[in-house]
């Protein structure tokens, strides 16, 4: 098997990212800036092999646009999400393509990471994924086969993701259409990549809008009924986190049910 990273970058001027995200293996970035062009070359990595790239400059914008772009113009057997915010294991590839050796009938594999950017701890035990660890997951830790996700047709929700005004989320609507395709979808606790501290694309504190983003994907992600319990839960769970920041609990419920309910 073989393995293709997917970066999603804006406005970088030459391929660096390339070696700042350790890089090992083949590659397409996918470069949101102000012209379109795209670049195809071989570089020598760490053990003396040859890796290709495929470096895509585009105007387009929007995150899931980057991600759905990456993934068409990908050729390895397992795809593996990268940000420009973070650097890979030097095993990350041994470690991605081995867990697929093993786990044969996998689509989605997780694994851990390290992050430098917030405090998080993953599981320790191998296991499969249910709807608590899909929206949990963020999108650094995924990979899945690329032909089984081509056959199935699954894309990232352009409508999600920085640069829509909808905040986040496109990871995990993208998990749960894997779910619903039928693949099988394991976390392995291993660590392919360090996340380092960034500003984020799309988080501005604990705003009004903020709220209502998260209601609004909550209900994008997992319908009426099931969305709106996830959304009261969420609410209640991250009280304190809400309340430290000087916001009422019940704004923060009536922002997200606002959000909720808006057609976007």
């Amino acid at each position: 098997m073989t393995l293709t990273i997917l970066i999603s970058c804006m406005h970088e001027k030459d391929h660096g990212i390339i070696a700042r995200s350790n890089v090992q293996s083949d590659v397409v970035v996918v470069n949101q800036c102000d012209q379109n062009a795209v670049e195809e070359f071989d570089f020598v990595n760490k053990a003396g092999r040859s890796c290709h790239v495929k470096f895509i400059n585009t105007t387009q914008r929007g995150l899931s646009k980057s991600r759905n772009m990456a993934i068409e113009n990908a050729w390895g057997d397992v795809c593996q999400i990268c940000d420009d915010d973070e650097t890979l294991s030097d095993e990350y590839e041994d470690i991605i393509l081995n867990a697929y050796a093993e786990n044969p009938n996998a689509g989605v594999i997780t694994f851990a990471l390290n992050r430098l950017d917030v405090e998080k701890s993953y599981p320790v035990a191998r296991m499969s994924l249910g709807l608590k660890e899909i929206l949990r997951t963020s999108s650094q830790q995924v990979t899945f086969l690329r032909d089984l996700l081509r056959k199935a047709g699954v894309r990232f929700d352009e409508k999600m993701g920085s640069g829509t005004g909808n905040g986040g989320g496109e990871e995990n609507h993208f998990l749960l259409d894997c779910k619903k395709a039928g693949f099988k979808m394991i976390y392995v606790p291993q660590v392919i990549a360090t996340v380092n501290k960034g500003e984020s694309k799309w988080f501005k504190g604990y705003t009004e809008k903020y709220f209502r983003d998260r209601g609004w994907a909550s209900r994008r992600c997992l319908g009426f009924c099931m969305g709106y319990a996830f959304l009261l839960y969420n609410a209640f769970h991250h009280r304190k986190s809400f309340t430290s920041d000087g916001v009422s609990f019940f704004g923060v419920l009536k922002s997200m049910t606002k959000g909720f309910f808006e057609k976007r």
